[in-house]
């Protein structure tokens, strides 16, 4: 079972801004929230390594929000132990995860649409949108409705 699964299981994350893949794959998303919202995807990197220099580095989830994806599995919203903290998760019919993404600085993640072609728009609690591909999350499409 990769570390992320193990976390997932304990309702906890990595503080740390990235992308988490249930094989274990991990990916930083180099952001910023103000005064304009900006998301680039980083290096991979190994959460085992995060972790081991970083024991500190976890916080407790709760999940806000799940919404049924008709062509299969749920998306997960919610937010960490620091009210600036938010996530989005994509989990299995069978409540297994596939991915989750999370944000140190984001604020909670609160609705989710599914939009054609397995295109996902969240809604933060900051008032912003972000939308992604379900089976290809690690390329943000779009925030704000600008494409980036």
């Amino acid at each position: 079972m990769s570390k992320i699964n193990e976390l997932w299981n304990k309702k906890k994350l990595p503080i740390k801004n990235g992308i988490y893949f249930a094989n274990g794959e991990s990916f930083s998303f180099l952001t910023k929230f103000y005064p304009d919202i900006v998301i680039k995807k980083g290096k991979s990197f190994s959460l085992v390594d995060f972790l081991n220099k970083n024991p500190d580095c976890i916080t407790d989830i709760d999940i806000f929000e799940k919404i049924k994806i008709p062509t299969g599995g749920a998306c997960l919203l919610g937010e960490g132990s620091h009210g600036s903290e938010g996530f989005i998760a994509y989990i299995t019919s069978d409540e297994k995860l596939n991915w989750v993404i999370y944000f140190e600085e984001s604020n909670p993640f609160i609705n989710a649409v599914e939009l054609p072609d397995t295109f996902l728009k969240v809604e933060s609690s900051a008032n912003y949108t972000i939308i992604l591909d379900l089976k290809d999350p690690i390329n943000i499409v779009s925030i704000n409705e600008i494409e980036v």
